[in-house]
């Protein structure tokens, strides 16, 4: 702490080959209103192309590499290279707005505090799936509107890897990031054992980033069949809490949809019956007309009927590519 009461700030990014948003990312950061003095940017780069490591040099940040072998592995090594009190991650593809570190530092200024996350709002300038990803029944990013302090996380305050940070004590004693979830909830898992260890919890909206959402249908299913295979192994750690609960209901219950689908159609197949074809298009419509009834009481305005008929598909479409990222993550001989 300097005179202002206020602590050092080590900034953590990892990036690997996202060139196209770095820059943006890196320029946002120069103009942050916190004193200069009291931050250091430490960029962890798993580009072994040497094209990144060009771009970053042009900016007064520190770089280390990386092998490029998971996220949290990458967190971790720019975590061990920082030397301030507050830890902050953010992501190659967001945009951070001048006041995030004073607004984090001022989270922080309860010493039982143990870790700071903050709202992500999309920047994909109107984009149909951007615009989805804020609004859609289940939620992509934190979506809390008021600032938050617990000892306990639930289903609708989780935060994102992209907007935290860590009072560096206290990520220390809980032995840093588990470097075996690499691809999702890998920022969840950290938090629940901060909470466990007896420290607060601070979900801030004022803590704000801009994330570049994805905006093609592919990349936001196969976006998704990732996190399925890291709720999957976030499930086989052992361990216990509300939201492995939750992510174990989710995915049970996305399962057993898919084998209610799939029973008539091998009744069909079996017995030539086209009747069991029939029965599984009243099932599979019905999911949707249930989806479209909620966002038709959701919406008001203009854009509405395109909305309401959409975003029930891509509801559907991206359960059922984080179910089959789960189980080819559960058969999956290299898990």
């Amino acid at each position: 702490m300097d005179e202002s009461g206020l602590p050092s700030i080590s900034i953590v990014v990892p990036t690997m080959n996202k060139r196209g948003t770095l820059e943006t990312l890196l320029k946002s950061l120069m103009k942050l209103d916190y004193d200069r003095k009291r931050i250091e940017v430490i960029i962890v780069d798993g580009d072994r192309s040497g094209k990144t490591e060009k771009i970053i040099s042009g900016y007064p940040f520190r770089i280390v590499k990386d092998e490029g072998k998971g996220l949290n592995k990458a967190r971790n090594l720019g975590f061990k290279n920082s030397t301030h009190d507050i830890v902050a991650f953010t992501d190659d593809d967001c945009i951070v707005p001048r006041n995030w570190t004073t607004k984090i530092a001022e989270s922080f200024s309860d010493p039982s505090v143990g870790f700071v996350g903050g709202r992500v709002i999309g920047d994909s300038n109107g984009e149909f799936l951007s615009t989805y990803a804020e609004e859609t029944v289940v939620a992509t990013m934190p979506r809390f509107e008021e600032k938050i302090v617990v000892g306990t996380l639930h289903r609708s305050q989780l935060p994102a890897g992209c907007n935290m940070a860590f009072r560096r004590a206290v990520l220390e004693k809980i032995n840093l990031l588990d470097e075996r979830l690499t691809y999702g909830f890998d920022d969840i898992e950290p938090v629940e054992r901060i909470a466990n260890a007896g420290f607060k919890i601070v979900l801030n909206p004022e803590v704000l980033v801009f994330h570049k959402h994805r905006i093609r249908l592919m990349e936001f299913l196969i976006q998704n069949f990732r996190y399925g295979r890291g709720a999957m192994l976030y499930l086989l750690t052992g361990t216990r809490s509300l939201i492995q609960k939750w992510l174990f209901r989710y995915l049970v219950g996305i399962l057993t949809g898919i084998m209610i689908l799939a029973l008539p159609l091998l009744a069909a197949y079996i017995t030539g019956n086209p009747l069991f074809v029939v029965v599984t298009l009243v099932l599979s419509v019905a999911p949707w007309l249930s989806l479209m009834g909620f966002y038709a009481k959701r919406f008001k305005g203009g854009g509405r009927m395109k909305r309401i008929l959409f975003y029930p598909a891509v509801d559907i479409l991206r359960g059922f590519a984080f179910a089959f990222g789960a189980l080819y993550q559960l058969l999956s001989p290299r898990r």
